[in-house]
């Protein structure tokens, strides 16, 4: 390669680990790679191509391309550790196809267990926000044609281990360019949705003033909220392709911010979305994800983004149903408020999902608490989600926990796929056998498949928008049925797992626990 002309830079979204694959998050909802559309649009370079390696057909285009087009840098984005095998794959194909091109890896996943990647070929991993870093390793690629020594926002290999570079300061969110979504392929928006609709996404805000123990949010970003400029908000919105009918802000909790941030953001964000872009794109559902005490606090601004903005949606983080265990997980955040939430939320109109993270200690009294209140808000939630409390690298609960149990720390003895949110790695309260009986009991319960007018119309519509929708729809009740399935999570359990922690776990016959009634409600807003 001539110094001074560098070959096209690939940013890369790695395939889905098989344990999520298995629990269906695919049918439930896709979403575009936002992270690398975003560092598309802060790097200086003509050819940056965005690869999403969980669209059918992807990978091998993406080697043909890489052995067609001399690259001059291969970035791989990692967000899940659960995904760490999938990025290590990707990895070594860009190795085999061109031997001589960097491969970076980054991502928050990256950036928490860099240990994991050891032995992974890769040169580099991104230390957190590449916002500002790999802007500079491609100016400084394009410069020497070589990787840098010790680069500035980067942990480099030295003596069998990663060693940091210099620090190099995250831009402020409100100071980024524009995200690249020219970049992301069209082809690739048809595999895009959320239930039903076909979706883009957004992200107004980063940090995270909580400290809840399950969650890296507020270790990465750390704990004082910035915002987006409204300007990139207006053009993530913009930019949506026809046949987009929703648009997900993947903020960890959305209106989360000073009183001066909002009216210098939101306020005006929804008078543009009710002035100019709600008559263009009448059509489009809005989805925010945010706690239940923010709600309450901001109930009137929430309210005029449901009536006016076309909010339909709201993920509320309820995670545990005793005040024992949201003080547990550090949520600081009260049964009380979970209700009411819910409650006031449902009133205006907005389909809720709630969810859950389930602690290991629970006991059996935790899970019958938990189907009293599934029951006693049966007409506000609309979808429930259950996830295992799953210590995740970068978190205080797997500092907490890979004390007690250092093998945790062993990718050897603990894979990445074992970090999917579905496994139980420490060991819980109850015989795992009954643990894993009582949790897909939650899904029986929560998420029964109520036909409905609303949800056959959305329906339609979906179909004759993106024909796909089909497919996915006929294997829901498959999905649903392994959920409910105790035999399907110990089945997981031990692929990942194994007998390592768990000797004496025994594998549950399905159906073996009391029949529990139909909870009714809302039908889910698919």
């Amino acid at each position: 390669m001539r110094r001074g002309i560098l070959g096209p830079i690939f940013l890369v979204e790695p395939d889905i680990n098989p344990i999520t694959r298995r629990f269906g998050l695919p049918l439930v909802a896709s979403y575009p790679p936002l992270a690398l559309v975003r560092l598309a649009g802060q790097l200086d370079h003509p050819d940056v191509r965005v690869v999403d390696l969980r669209v059918a057909g992807e990978m091998r285009r993406f080697l043909a391309a890489l052995r067609r087009d001399a690259p001059g840098l291969v970035a791989i984005s990692l967000t899940f550790t659960s995904n760490g095998d999938e990025a290590i794959r990707v990895a070594a194909a860009v190795r085999q196809a061109a031997p001589a091109v960097p491969i970076v890896l980054g991502g928050s996943a990256a950036s928490e267990d860099p240990d994991s990647f050891l032995d992974a070929p890769v040169d580099l991993i991104g230390h957190r926000s590449g916002d500002a870093s790999l802007a500079a390793l491609v100016r400084h690629l394009s410069r020497e044609s070589v990787l840098p020594p010790c680069p500035a926002g980067f942990l480099h290999r030295d003596g069998g281990a990663w060693r940091p570079g210099p620090p190099l300061p995250a831009p402020e969110m409100a100071a980024l360019r524009p995200y690249a979504w020219e970049r992301l392929p069209a082809r690739y928006w048809p595999s895009y949705f959320q239930g039903f609709r076909r979706t883009g996404m957004s992200q107004t805000s980063e940090g995270c003033p909580y400290d809840c123990n399950f969650c890296s949010v507020w270790q990465v970003h750390g704990r004082q909220v910035r915002v987006a400029s409204l300007a990139n908000i207006q053009h993530d919105l913009r930019s949506l392709p026809p046949g987009t009918r929703g648009f997900f802000f993947a903020d960890d909790i959305w209106l989360q911010a000073t009183e001066p941030q909002r009216r210098e953001l939101y306020d005006p964000l929804l008078r543009w979305v009710v002035d100019e872009f709600r008559p263009r794109r009448p059509q489009i559902w809005l989805t925010a994800e945010t706690r239940t005490d923010l709600f309450l606090r901001q109930e009137a601004r929430f309210s005029q983004w449901i009536r006016k903005g076309n909010l339909k949606r709201i993920f509320f983080g309820v995670e545990a149903v005793t005040d024992e265990a949201l003080a547990g997980f550090s949520k600081r955040n009260t049964v009380e408020h979970n209700s009411e939430a819910l409650r006031r939320a449902a009133a205006l109109g907005v389909y809720i999902t709630a969810q859950f993270v389930i602690p290991l200690d629970a006991d059996e009294g935790y899970f019958d608490e938990q189907i009293r209140f599934l029951a006693e808000h049966r007409d506000a939630i609309s979808v429930a989600n259950f996830t295992i409390a799953t210590p995740l690298p970068g978190t205080d609960l797997y500092r907490q926990d890979v004390r007690r149990f250092p093998e945790l720390a062993d990718r050897g003895a603990v894979g990445h796929p074992a970090f999917s949110l579905f496994t139980a790695l420490t060991p819980t309260r109850l015989e795992l056998p009954e643990f894993y009986a009582r949790v897909a009991e939650l899904y029986r319960v929560a998420n029964r498949v109520r036909l409905s007018w609303p949800g056959l119309v959305h329906g339609l519509q979906a179909l004759a928008t993106n024909p796909r929708v089909l497919g996915r729809l006929r294997r829901v009740p498959r999905l649903l049925g392994e959920l409910s399935d105790p035999a399907t999570w110990l089945e997981v359990h031990r692929a990942v797992q194994g007998e390592r922690l768990f000797p004496d776990a025994r594998p549950a016959r399905s159906g073996t626990r009391r029949p529990v009634g139909n909870l009714g409600g809302r039908p889910a807003a698919l």
